[in-house]
């Protein structure tokens, strides 16, 4: 398993041996000089609408945003980076700070020439092959059962409570429900956005105008309760079988406690590590279109996380070329996760929908709803098959629910429970892909 646990934090930010501030690897001066240049290129309109301007505005400025709110105090316990990554160029193109320009060039890039079926299929595929197949043979089913549960406990009881209350039923499951379940961003609302298009007709772009709040606003009621679950079980009251103190099993006397620890993989990091990786990831997403094709029922994307699932599962492929898809992802997620947030929230995200969206009270209730109904569910269906409340909570539960990457980090750290960050990666890949497959069935017949 990935050492940078899904984690798509900018690093290097900190005072290096030489005490000159570095980001991103580069001396801050330089950095800066580079977003100076950018940024008269972008307001002279000089930059041509092609992959190479697309690639490096975004870049610099996601990297550039990313490190800004990962030195806010408070702020980036909240998962402040991506936040600011998705929130700031909308509102600075809403507010005119930003030539409007910038949304046609990041747009373009992302959707019309392809870099998002590029990045998004090695995000998705990369997640699948680098899991521990040995830790998922060690949970076995066990893990399934409070993640599945808590899916379709919010799925269910989001759905109802969503249509009581004049929300609506389907548009509580695909707009509220279905986004804070859905594993984050760029591997969850980016293709479920994609899926709904495709089915209901219209633009991505405006579907994941309305998704995207949800998992921004899932993403902080989850860090919130993350400390209220870690709170609750310091009581020294509390049942023997609510906490493990960040032990997931409960264990019988003598019993030897299992063991998560990544195993380092044999094969380093190379160019042709990633070439390989590149390879692999982009064959699988041929093999789901071309599926697609055949058998239009659901789109490319189910059958490249069937196809991905299907190699895992059945061992079919080497370690190394395993651990070529982890490389591949490693690089996609530090590197040009801040590049895709940049570009859906300049590109596609209508900040004046937002807007709308997150004032309606209903809209709240029911992401507040979302995550407690996954925490109770994914709690008590956890003490059934040997796990501890909290602990099941916060790995099937809030693992779900929050935004993946940066929000399993902040979840884990409002938690005290930085040890389950294993199953975390459970729920946010193999779960997200899930939802993404449930809700590829659903939306033909609610949609």
């Amino acid at each position: 398993m990935s050492n940078l646990q899904n984690n798509p934090t900018v690093e290097g930010t900190d005072l290096k041996a030489n005490n000159k501030l570095k980001i991103m690897g580069i001396d801050a001066p330089i950095f800066f000089a580079i977003v100076v240049v950018l940024l008269i290129g972008i307001y002279m309109e000089a930059l041509p609408v092609n992959l190479a301007s697309g690639l490096i505005v975004a870049m610099v400025l996601g990297i550039l945003l990313m490190w800004i709110g990962d030195q806010i105090p408070v702020f980036n316990t909240f998962g402040g980076g991506p936040i600011l990554c998705i929130l700031i160029p909308a509102l600075f193109l809403y507010w005119g700070i930003l030539p409007e320009s910038v949304g046609t060039l990041t747009d373009t890039f992302y959707n019309e020439i392809g870099f998002s079926d590029f990045a998004v299929t090695g995000i998705i595929v990369g997640s699948i092959l680098s899991m521990d197949r040995k830790l998922l043979m060690k949970i076995g089913v066990r893990f399934f059962v409070p993640l599945l549960g808590a899916v379709v406990s919010a799925l269910l009881i989001g759905g109802l409570v969503g249509q009581l209350i004049g929300f609506g039923f389907a548009e509580t499951l695909f707009y509220v429900v279905g986004p804070i379940m859905g594993g984050g961003m760029a591997a969850g609302a980016v293709p479920m956005s994609e899926i709904f298009a495709s089915t209901a007709g219209g633009d991505a772009g405006d579907v994941l105008a309305k998704i995207a709040p949800a998992v921004m606003v899932g993403n902080m009621i989850c860090i919130l309760a993350a400390g209220a679950l870690n709170g609750l079980g310091k009581r020294k009251n509390r049942s023997k079988n609510f906490s493990g103190d960040g032990e997931m099993l409960r264990r019988k006397d003598g019993e030897k406690k299992l063991d998560l620890s990544s195993k380092s993989s044999g094969f380093p990091f190379s160019i042709n590590s990633l070439i390989i990786g590149i390879i692999i990831a982009t064959t699988v997403f041929a093999f789901g279109k071309i599926v697609a094709e055949i058998f239009p029922t659901f789109h490319s994307y189910v059958y490249i996380i069937l196809g991905a699932a299907a190699l895992k599962i059945f061992n079919v492929l080497p370690e190394y070329i395993e651990k070529a898809a982890e490389d591949w992802y490693d690089l996609i997620t530090k590197a040009w996760v801040p590049a895709i947030l940049v570009a859906i929230s300049a590109g596609m995200v209508d900040f004046k929908s937002v807007i709308q969206i997150v004032t309606d009270p209903s809209y709240i209730t029911l992401a507040v709803m979302t995550v407690v109904i996954a925490i109770f569910a994914a709690g008590f269906l956890g003490l059934l098959v040997g796990f501890y409340f909290v602990e099941s909570a916060v790995g099937a539960g809030l693992g779900m629910a929050d935004m993946g990457g940066s929000g399993d980090v902040a979840v884990l750290s409002a938690a005290d429970r930085m040890g389950l960050m294993p199953f975390l990666q459970i729920s946010s890949r193999i779960g997200g892909a899930i939802m993404l497959v449930i809700l590829s069935i659903l939306a033909p017949f609610l949609m």
